[in-house]
């Protein structure tokens, strides 16, 4: 269960920037990404540790997934 910052408004915007930035990371476009990073630690600055472990939970996973189709 959330807790009361994550569901806080400001949480969710630093949450929603947080998941573009990365979106553009993907893509490439490196530049938006910092700028939309900047902007979600700016409203939340815990979003950054809690955007890498779940990045660093789905590396993990895909890891496994290629591990398991061997």
């Amino acid at each position: 269960m959330a807790g009361k910052h994550e569901q806080s408004p400001e949480h969710r915007k630093a949450r929603d920037l947080a998941d573009r930035a990365i979106d553009k990371a993907v893509a490439g476009d490196t530049a938006k990404a910092r700028d939309l990073a900047k902007e979600a630690k700016a409203i939340d600055p815990k979003i950054g540790d809690e955007m890498a472990r779940e990045v660093e939970e789905d590396r993990r996973k895909a890891e496994g997934y290629g591990d398991a189709k061997r």
